[in-house]
């Protein structure tokens, strides 16, 4: 392999195509702000609330805002300054699919949202009161062996 294009030490100078990959090149991000972000996503729930009667669903928030999974999930990870407004849409959602458990109805479809989406589970806790409790029978009495009896 050619050292061309690295320091002294292997790695990578300024302005090798490598280095430049590290950088996160590629499309620019569709929102430049997480007010940007925020706007569309209230769009999307008025819109919901209008057409869909208030019916919520994460993919198709997603589709609206123009953002697939990985996307999704490359501005939770990449981009911190977007992550309260990230966190705050899908607590809305959650809240509506938390809602969803209290109406007529199934629930089956809400309660599968919440244990895979939310992280919700199915979970009882019992408490174990492990305690010690000493008996105290006295002294160890010493038998007599009975005539006849091997020992």
């Amino acid at each position: 392999m050619s050292d061309l294009g690295r320091d002294d030490k292997g790695r990578f100078i300024e302005k090798n195509i490598w280095s430049l990959m590290k950088k996160r090149v590629g499309k620019p991000k569709k929102y430049p702000t997480p007010e940007e972000l925020a706007y569309k996503a209230i769009e999307y729930f008025d819109w919901c609330t209008e057409v869909d009667k208030g019916k919520f669903a994460f993919a198709e928030l997603r589709l609206f805002v123009g953002m697939n999974r990985s996307d999704w999930h490359n501005y939770k990870v990449n981009y911190p300054e977007y992550l309260d407004t990230i966190s705050h849409i899908e607590e809305l959602l959650e809240a509506s699919w938390e809602k969803k458990l209290s109406w007529a109805g199934s629930t089956q479809g809400a309660i599968f949202w919440l244990k895979n989406r939310a992280g919700w589970k199915d979970e009882s806790t019992t408490t174990n009161l492990n305690q010690s409790i000493n008996a105290d029978f006295g002294q160890a009495v010493q038998s007599t062996p009975e005539p006849g009896v091997n020992t």
